[in-house]
């Protein structure tokens, strides 16, 4: 059994051991698996600013440090967010660039990563300063063109790299511009204008975020041989003539053998074309035609064009409406009138007018361009005139006419309430076309003016009164500006209120009379005041008010019913209306006690009296008796016995009563107890001794206070027996 176990042990042993060599194998690798790259930063040789065409290397150093089995780090460099280069070997970390051109200027950043871990530089900036001349090339054969030719122009960047823009221009304004990657781009160029055209041309590098313009290039100059055709606009009869005159426009193209399309436009619209002639007539001319003629004829895709103004004089001006007054209120005479500020005398004698209200025409007074209304609702509505002379007509830009309605008699009122002796406003309200102007008046006094000229607006004033009385002897007076009628509203009528006076606060009953067990009446009253008026209760003992009421009269009650000793306090009132708020006095209020608790107390104190009385009287009584003293002697029955007599101080000797007790001298004779005393006093006859006869004598003795009366008193108790034996 041992044996076999043995064997177990070892190979399970011998597998610890190889999971521990594998365990500290892994931790040994992981430790040299391990990289770390520190200092990165990137330089740029010679310098960061060149001049073009000088030899530039970028530069990446760092410190890299790396256990035996490291993986490799990646290296790299980056311009503007692009990859320009990448290797392994931090040896070869750097960027050559043989000749720097406009092209290699950015920002350069190096980067490096490894399994799990990555890093850069901080970007630089590489400045590169200057730029190639571009060059212009055009073909030999197109240095003499003719009007609408076309030029195959070629510009180029030698030694630059892209990418680009080109730009071409004739005589410094820029005809073609184009984007392209090659440092050469070809266009076609058609020249329009006649005689030296200058094309020169130029390009921009562009950059990240920039470009770079290069130099003009030289100038290359074509001649452009103007085409043999001419275009000719007359006017008939003349370029200055008057309205419903007769004109006409001709349009032709010479050589008269040249049958291209030509074309006659004004102000953009085409009024005719035809081959190689063309013409507008009108029989009668009108203020329009006036304005800029052009005939145009296209050849070889270049335009030849002629020009002329037309000056077209108006016989008389277009016509306008006005009225007079210009702003009429209801109920006045008012002119329309129709005219033309401008009439050509030594063209036309006379002006035709006509006046239409709501293009219905109206009959004109005994004068041609007027009419006459009287301002109202049934003369508002849009108005035109028409003036005509010869052929022509024109008619008035559109009134709207529209009656001012005069100011209705005003309202007035008040803004709030009205407080006697305080200030407060009036407000005067009308109908009417504004701008209105009112006017407040007290009996004949003008009190001011203020004017609305807004419907949001009020006219208000702020003024006070002393009497209620004052109040009817404000009103209002409503006028339109512009206007002479005015009108006048009523007198004011509003509701005054008056300010209450103090208050004054009487209690039934008076302070002096108030009982537990009783009402008591709060009576709260004003001298003066307007009502509604608002009553408040309130007790120093309690934090809320006791009642509140409000009545249109200028007193009220409040009426507590079943006042307690805790009542006990100081009452006051407070009175307010629409005006102000008072407080009253304030009353002292101490609630007495109940008159059968007085009573009560009454007899309870007799009873007292009386008792001390009684007591007192006993006392003198116990006092006398305590006067005299008590001796004892003790005779004996027979010659048998001749000891001395004693006195027999028991616990339960019966003490003498305090009332109506004799005190005099007296002695009693009892029978001789027997040997054997009870404990209570008593005692029975003995048959073997001889009887002994006791006698008890009372001496007085002076009163001791300190003491007091019971210890002058000597009880002595016998036997009952013995007391009618002596006897």
């Amino acid at each position: 059994m041992w044996d076999r176990k043995r064997p177990s042990h070892r190979m399970s042993t011998c597998h610890l051991l190889f999971l521990l060599l594998i365990l500290l194998f892994t931790c040994q690798v992981r430790v040299k698996a391990d990289v770390s790259v520190d200092n990165v930063r990137i330089s740029f040789e010679p310098s960061r600013s060149v001049d073009r065409a000088t030899q530039v290397t970028v530069k990446c150093q760092a410190i890299i440090s790396r256990g035996q089995s490291a993986p490799r780090v990646e290296l790299s460099i980056m311009k503007d967010n692009r990859l320009v280069m990448n290797t392994t070997d931090e040896n070869a970390w750097e960027h050559p660039i043989a000749s720097a051109r406009a092209a290699d200027m950015g920002t350069y950043k190096c980067l490096w990563s490894a399994p799990g871990k990555q890093g850069s530089s901080e970007g630089e900036k590489l400045k590169v300063t200057g730029t190639a001349t571009p060059t212009l090339t055009v073909g030999q054969d197109k240095r003499f063109i003719q009007e609408g030719d076309e030029v195959n122009a070629t510009c180029s960047a030698p030694g630059e790299r892209g990418p680009f823009i080109f730009s071409f221009s004739v005589d410094n304004k820029e005809v073609h511009e184009g984007p392209t990657e090659s440092p050469n781009y070809n266009v076609k160029l058609q020249l329009k204008k006649s005689g030296h055209n200058n094309l020169t041309c130029q390009y921009k590098v562009k950059l990240y975020s920039d470009t770079v313009k290069s130099d003009d290039s030289t100038a290359v100059i074509i001649d452009v041989k103007e085409i043999n055709v001419h275009v000719s606009l007359t006017v008939n009869p003349s370029t200055t003539i008057f309205e419903a005159d007769h004109f006409q426009v001709l349009c032709k193209v010479t050589p008269h053998n040249w049958m291209q399309n030509v074309s006659l436009m004004k102000g953009g619209n085409i009024l005719n074309s035809g081959p190689g002639r063309t013409e507008h007539t009108s029989a009668a001319a009108q203020a329009s035609d006036a304005g800029e003629y052009m005939c145009k004829v296209e050849v070889n895709a270049v335009s030849k064009i002629g020009q002329e103004m037309l000056t077209v004089k108006e016989l008389f001006s277009t016509p306008t409406m006005r009225s007079f007054p210009e702003e009429p209120f209801e109920g006045d005479l008012v002119q329309l009138i129709c005219q033309s500020a401008n009439i050509s005398l030594e063209r036309i004698e006379q002006v035709k007018y006509s006046i239409f209200k709501n293009r219905i025409p109206l009959p004109l007074s005994n004068r041609p361009d007027r009419v006459i209304v009287r301002a109202g609702p049934s003369s508002d509505g849009n108005y035109t005139c028409l003036a005509e002379a010869k052929s022509i007509s024109k008619k008035s830009p559109l009134i709207i006419f529209k009656s001012k309605v005069l100011a209705s008699r005003p309202q007035i009122s008040v803004k709030g309430t009205v407080i006697l002796g305080r200030n407060f406003q009036i407000k005067c309200n009308s109908s009417g076309t504004l701008p209105i102007n009112y006017t407040l008046f007290r009996d004949n006094t003008s009190l001011g003016t203020q004017t609305v000229s807004s419907a949001w607006q009020d006219a208000l004033f702020t003024t006070n009164i002393s009497r209620k009385e004052h109040i009817s002897s404000f009103w209002c007076r409503a006028q339109n500006s512009g206007s002479k009628k005015y009108a006048d509203g009523g007198r004011l009528n509003a509701f005054v209120v008056e300010p209450l006076g103090k208050p004054l606060l009487t209690t039934v009953p008076i302070p002096e009379n108030v009982e537990e067990g009783k009402e008591l009446i709060l009576i709260c009253n004003v001298p003066s005041g307007t009502p509604p008026i608002t009553f408040k209760w309130f007790s120093t003992g309690s934090r809320a008010h006791l009642y509140t009421g409000t009545v249109n009269t200028r007193y009220s009650n409040h009426t507590m019913q079943w006042m307690e000793i805790k009542d006990s306090a100081e009452y006051y009132c407070e009175a307010s209306n629409a005006a102000n708020r008072d407080s009253s006095n304030r009353v002292s209020i101490k609630v007495s006690l109940a008159t059968w608790k007085k009573g009560l107390i009454v007899v309870v104190c007799l009873l007292v009296v009386t008792a001390l009385v009684i007591a007192f009287i006993v006392r003198k009584a116990k006092r006398g008796k305590r006067e005299t003293t008590t001796e004892l002697s003790v005779k004996p029955a027979g010659p048998k016995s001749d000891d001395s007599l004693a006195v027999n101080m028991d616990h339960e000797t019966a003490f003498l009563n305090k009332v109506g007790v004799n005190v005099g001298p007296s002695v009693w004779t009892t029978e001789r107890p027997s040997s054997s005393d009870s404990s209570d006093g008593s005692s029975t006859h003995s048959h073997h001794g001889p009887e002994v006869e006791y006698t008890e004598v009372v001496h007085p003795q002076p009163v001791d206070p300190a003491r007091g009366e019971d210890s002058h008193t000597i009880c002595s108790s016998f036997k009952e027996g013995h007391r009618h034996s002596v006897q």
